[in-house]
């Protein structure tokens, strides 16, 4: 009988980051004020971030997030900073949407809301806390979703430094991040319209109520495609902005989010694995 050769297989990488990351204190993401869950099964291989919708608040998708129960996926739910005035419930926004007069506006900039949003991914992406920017996934709503893509596309464009460690230093092999995990947008699409084709490598999936062949579905498609490579559209039935209702409407975000979200792919028996070397 021939000698068999054998020598160890080497863990994969998700393997390796499958431990629990730590939850980040509120002052460590000041000033934001945010719901965080980690991984129903103890296994943080990704982020959600949810962004919620115009006059909304972080708890109602908070629950979502847990609802939903995606495995090795942990849930931070955001809250937008900026507070609507005269309204009998505290309600928030993203940018500024209305004239002093309460009138929308026609031309809003979300802008303003970025910089904060980079400064969160930055420090969700050191070394205190782990992430990696391709494990981070984006869900928004409404103008949530469209900050959620703003995000994505300033990201793409103008990379995030490696962030440094407490101690000054980064890892040697570090480089600029500029792709996320992924982005679902609920009824929403980019204000920012690109000039040219980006081809950004983040994945997207559009969730739309609004008719791919209308003028105002295909302006909104159009803009996604122009800066993103891959972009995936999930239709449903009805119009303006409503949240995915049942099984059904799910369908096809929970399908997207089984081909971006990472997940462990061991050997679950005991001992090493070897692998035979011819």
């Amino acid at each position: 009988m021939p000698d068999l050769n054998l020598r160890p297989v080497q863990s994969s990488q998700t393997s390796s980051a499958s431990s629990s990351k730590p939850i980040p204190a509120p002052s460590i993401l000041k000033p934001w004020q945010f719901s965080y869950a980690s991984s129903p099964d103890g296994k943080d291989l990704n982020l959600l971030i949810m962004f919620h919708g115009l006059g909304d608040t972080k708890e109602p998708f908070a629950n979502l997030g847990r609802q939903l129960n995606l495995p090795s996926t942990a849930v931070l739910s955001l809250q937008a900073p900026d507070p609507i005035p005269l309204m009998e419930t505290p309600c928030w926004s993203w940018y500024n949407t209305f004239t002093p007069l309460f009138e929308p506006l026609p031309n809003p900039n979300p802008s303003t809301a970025l910089p904060p949003l980079r400064a969160l991914l930055s420090t969700l992406t050191s070394p205190e806390i782990g992430w990696d920017l391709t494990q981070i996934h984006l869900f928004g709503f409404g103008q949530g979703g469209t900050i959620a893509l703003e995000l994505a596309l300033d990201i793409g464009k103008r990379p995030i430094p490696p962030a440094a460690s407490s101690g000054g230093s980064t890892h040697p092999t570090s480089l600029p991040g500029k792709r996320l995990g992924s982005v679902v947008s609920i009824c929403a699409g980019l204000i920012s319209f690109p000039s040219s084709s980006l081809d950004l490598e983040t994945p997207v999936a559009m969730f739309t109520r609004v008719q791919a062949k209308s003028q105002v579905g295909q302006k909104m498609l159009s803009a996604v495609q122009r800066a993103f490579k891959h972009v995936e559209v999930v239709q449903a039935p009805g119009g303006g902005e409503a949240m995915p209702r049942g099984k059904d409407e799910w369908q096809g975000i929970m399908k997207f989010w089984g081909q971006v979200l990472a997940r462990e792919e061991t050997w679950k028996g005991e001992g090493e694995v070897y692998e035979v070397v011819k």
